[in-house]
């Protein structure tokens, strides 16, 4: 029986991509502490201080709301890609890093400059993106189907 050859990217590699990381993280953090001082005015109003400039008017209370959702989430999406900037940090310190979690292969060091939370090759992540897909295609037929059903039933 052929033993599979452990693959793992060289220390060098791990360095650039740790030092990669770590700038990303810093500026998201650095952004995130910009965009919680700008957002002080929406505090003040939670708290009944009402700002200069602002109307009780139905349609800038629509758009105040449209955009403190659109800034929760963004907050969200970044606090999650904060979350994969530190697993990708811990992968590098264990050395488990830009390696595949499908194939085990190394992932392309041009996908991980572009991507460098990445876990999975292209190849692997196009696959699962199928697959996904026609997950997706088989549950909306089926409520579709079931849609269909209920219809019938009731003439």
């Amino acid at each position: 029986m052929t033993e599979k050859k452990t693959v793992k990217m060289n220390p060098k590699d791990l360095a650039f991509f740790e030092a990669l990381l770590i700038d990303r993280r810093r500026e998201l953090v650095s952004a995130q502490s910009e965009g919680e001082r700008a957002n002080v005015f929406h505090s003040q109003k939670d708290q009944g201080g009402e700002l200069p400039g602002y109307s009780n008017h139905l349609a800038d209370a629509a758009s105040d709301y449209t955009s403190l959702e659109t800034n929760f989430d963004l907050a969200a999406r970044e606090g999650k890609y904060l979350v994969y900037l530190e697993e990708a940090i811990q992968r590098v310190k264990k050395g488990t890093f830009g390696i595949c979690k499908i194939c085990e292969n190394l992932i392309p060091k041009s996908r991980l400059e572009a991507v460098p939370t990445a876990t999975k090759c292209v190849d692997c992540k196009e696959e699962t993106k199928r697959k996904e897909r026609e997950e997706n295609r088989i549950e909306m037929a089926r409520l579709f189907a079931e849609q269909q059903r209920r219809e019938q039933k009731l003439k």
